[in-house]
């Protein structure tokens, strides 16, 4: 086993996990502390969306790092990375408050956005097969 399938599993198994650790926490906030108005916002941010959005990264990291054929992709996926976590950043910041005002999230679900995208050709690009040299 190479080093980039051990660090693909590793990061897959971290990003399981941490998505784990998010739905206990909404069950534990949610259903059984009953933690329902708005001031219980940044509770949520810190124990709910953290993990999850980061499990998301580290799960999509983990897969990439798998299939990964081409260094361009990796590239974009690099840069994808970045653009997610300045936006999670963002929304870390906006929720800590909490900001209520949906304006607010535009420029957040803009960057999201982007960083999807920029995963999307990612992948794209990673799954064009190579042209056979004769």
């Amino acid at each position: 086993m190479g080093a980039r399938t051990a660090i693909g599993i590793a990061m897959s198994i971290l990003g399981l996990l941490l998505l784990l650790f998010g739905g206990y926490e909404f069950n534990s906030l949610f259903f059984i502390d009953k933690l329902t108005t708005a001031a219980d916002i940044p509770s949520y941010n810190g124990f709910v969306v953290l993990p999850y959005l980061l499990g998301i990264i580290a799960l999509l990291d983990g897969s990439i790092a798998l299939g990964l054929k081409r260094p361009f992709s990796l590239s974009l996926h690099l840069l994808g990375n970045l653009v997610w976590l300045y936006a999670l950043y963002m929304l870390y910041d906006n929720l800590a408050i909490p900001i209520t005002d949906p304006t607010a999230y535009h420029q957040l679900f803009l960057l999201g956005f982007l960083g999807l995208i920029l995963f999307v050709i990612g992948v794209i690009a990673n799954g064009i097969p190579k042209r056979k040299v004769t």
